[in-house]
């Protein structure tokens, strides 16, 4: 009930800022958003198309039509020159591109915002962003984050401006983005010339690897709870990268790979791993090394793990883990594979 209320109000405000609706005011946003793009809901969709896939059209130039995470195909037919990306995951991607946004969504010290973006106008929470903020900026083109943002899209799709709903965990997905953000504001060439230097970083990372690899638990902290991570995960990529053997088995659901899987002490013990990593989602003034301490510190079984005995434990930055570093997803990679191989790579504080 309450959500549908939310959603009522919500659209009331598009009716007021966009014109939705007959003998609406539609100011400049409206206008501008039709000469910039339209969307073909993902019912229409013509069949071939991956759902889950973001890809561009080929070309050079507008119009492109993009294809985003839900299945939506948004052509855009002029260069966009009021990019609003709610999310800030997307915000070092549309930059290192040369794109810019005019707003941002509540970030933490963590997150990887370029200094650019340090003094853009903030539209709220990245769960629950202000849509009557966003729709005053008058923008034409709108990149929102699927899974984290879905609340909001009924209301967007009536406020008559292209939304594209896009998603980045893997480093697979940050590839894939700087090509599709290269092509959104035409500037492939400058894309793919980062996409060149990441692969060539990585490579030589990767080409370094011991043939002999250890077993791991990915541990996810949160102030209610212990998770784990598997390889849908930003730290379950990076260890999949890095030849690390994850001790939890993939589950599906709905054919999709899942990110996390409930704790369980049993599959630990058995299992044994040589190396324990953590990942967190805490605020400021909470370690997760404080909460596992807590949690599993004085658990006999838990002091008898090898990784434990060993203090191979390692915790992970949010800056890298939580959120995704984009363009400087190599960055993650490299310290993982210092934190695990420091023979190889060095240790962290080298």
């Amino acid at each position: 009930m309450k959500g549908s209320k939310a959603i009522t109000l919500l659209l009331m405000i598009c009716l007021v800022f966009s014109g939705c609706g007959a003998g609406g005011n539609s100011g400049e946003s409206p206008s501008t958003a039709k000469e910039i793009g339209e969307v073909q809901e993902a019912s229409e969709v013509k069949k071939g198309v991956t759902i889950g896939k973001i890809t561009a059209s080929e070309g050079v130039g507008y119009p492109v039509t993009i294809t985003d995470m839900i299945g939506n195909q948004v052509t855009i037919e002029k260069k966009p020159e009021r990019i609003a990306a709610i999310s800030g995951t997307f915000l070092s991607l549309l930059y290192a591109v040369g794109g810019e946004s005019i707003c941002t969504s509540g970030t933490s010290a963590n997150s990887p915002i370029p200094p650019e973006a340090d003094n853009l106008p903030n539209i709220g929470q990245i769960y629950n962003p202000n849509v009557e903020k966003i729709m005053e900026l008058k923008p034409d083109l709108i990149i929102a984050q699927t899974g984290v943002q879905d609340i909001i899209l009924p209301v967007l799709k009536e406020c008559g401006i292209p939304v594209l709903y896009l998603q980045m965990r893997t480093y697979d997905d940050v590839i894939n983005m700087l090509g599709v953000m290269g092509r959104i504001v035409n500037q492939e060439e400058r894309a793919e010339k980062i996409i060149k230097k990441m692969e060539q970083d990585k490579k030589e990372i990767v080409d370094r690897l011991p043939k002999e690899t250890p077993s791991a638990v990915i541990l996810y902290v949160t102030s209610q709870d212990i998770a784990v991570k598997l390889s849908m995960s930003i730290s379950g990529n990076v260890a999949e990268t890095l030849k690390i053997k994850n001790i939890v088995a993939e589950t599906e659901i709905n054919g999709f790979k899942t990110e996390n899987m409930p704790f369980s002490m049993e599959t630990i013990i058995e299992k044994d791993p040589d190396v324990i990593l953590v990942t967190s989602m805490l605020g400021e003034g909470t370690s997760a090394q404080q909460i596992i301490e807590e949690k599993l510190g004085k658990d006999p079984v838990w002091k008898n793990l090898r990784a434990v005995k060993e203090n191979r434990i390692v915790y992970l930055p949010q800056k890298y883990f939580l959120y995704n570093a984009g363009a400087n997803f190599v960055e993650a990679i490299e310290y993982m594979a210092k934190a695990v191989y420091p023979e190889i790579y060095g240790g962290l504080n080298d």
